[in-house]
């Protein structure tokens, strides 16, 4: 008999964002890592004998949590990704939201009749997922494996194992970040024996609970979404027509760019709206070949530092009257290996 564990990765830019995020490769977030010590401590003690992910840097950073404590080796492979999204690709839900409400909805409640230039169909996803799953089991008979994956892909495989339609699948919830499912395969098939559990994440590491379209019907969510200024680099900040502030980026030399905009109306403030303006920024450095971001502080702005400390930036230059901090968004392995063990407590 072969077992294998079905997780979702941990919280990244897009869940934090609030960005839709199929293909895109975006990194873990702060409360992400903490989620994978969550998740390692929970495995500790339970025999892997391999491990695979999809070839995305959010489900291989996530599969640190098996393969750091056992140096195992990590298989990945663009079968096990995450529904494409085609021209939905890194916009803000909320965006999506208000320009095509409808198929928003259908995405989130008939996903097998959600259509979108360039996306991939929900079928063929499933297809992809049911035969990559088998493979891996055909390949470590009697074996314990881990299969990293994403949320919208692993519910398809789960729910289909359960012999439900696309249909029933859509009235399922949805897993938790780190949620792990469990399998097992012998010559009688494939059996799930639990599904999306989180049991490990305590409250405050959970993500779910935090994101509005779980409470709305259809999934709707409100909120804001960028278009270009005039001036390369900058973008107007958009609640439904209305613009209701700005972000701007400027000097992406070296890897680094520069936050030049940052401003939200005063309406708009405490809905939780400003970490979708680093969110944008950090798209577009990204897209600029950027893998960091800087801003320039007043230091007696003790709330605007506060507020970039709490998005996960640290001073990395100061004078008699300003504090530079800086936040990393880029691949390099070593660095997720670093934020892992900080977040186990190693460091």
């Amino acid at each position: 008999m072969t077992t294998v564990y079905l997780i979702r990765h941990a919280e990244a830019e897009g869940n934090l964002y609030r960005r839709s995020q199929g293909h895109y490769d975006s990194t873990i977030t702060d409360r992400g890592y903490a989620q994978i010590a969550a998740l390692s401590r929970r495995f500790d003690g339970v025999a892997i004998d391999a491990v695979y992910a999809s070839d995305l840097a959010r489900t291989q950073t996530t599969a640190l949590s098996v393969t750091l404590p056992r140096a195992l080796a990590l298989h990945t492979t663009a079968q096990l990704r995450e529904v494409c999204m085609g021209e939905w690709e890194d916009r803000t839900w909320a965006d999506i939201a208000y320009h095509e409400r409808e198929m928003l909805v259908r995405f989130n409640t008939d996903a097998g009749n959600w259509h979108v230039p360039g996306a991939q169909d929900v079928y063929a996803v499933r297809e992809r997922m049911l035969r990559a799953v088998r493979e891996i089991i055909a390949a470590h008979p009697g074996q314990t494996v881990a299969v990293f994956s994403h949320g919208m892909a692993l519910r398809l495989l789960v729910g289909t194992l359960q012999g439900l339609s696309i249909a029933e699948i859509d009235k399922t919830g949805h897993a938790e970040n780190t949620a792990v499912t469990k399998l097992e395969a012998d010559e009688r098939g494939i059996r799930v024996l639990y599904r999306d559990d989180a049991s490990h994440l305590p409250e405050e590491l959970t993500t779910l609970h935090r994101q509005l379209w779980t409470k709305s019907k259809g999934g709707l969510e409100p909120g804001i979404y960028f278009r270009p200024a005039q001036r390369a680099g900058y973008f107007n900040v958009l609640c439904e027509e209305t613009v209701v502030g700005s972000v701007g980026v400027e000097h992406c030399e070296g890897g680094v760019a520069q936050i030049a905009a940052y401003r939200l109306d005063d309406a708009q403030r405490g809905k939780g709206y400003g970490i979708q303006l680093l969110g944008q920024a950090i798209s577009y450095a990204r897209a600029q070949g950027c893998e960091r971001i800087r801003v320039r502080i007043v230091r007696a702005d003790d709330v605007c530092l506060r507020r970039a400390q709490a998005y996960g930036m640290t001073a990395v230059q100061e004078d008699a009257e300003h504090i530079v901090l800086e936040k990393y968004f880029g691949y390099d392995p070593a660095y997720r290996v670093m934020k892992l063990r900080e977040a186990l407590g190693e460091a």
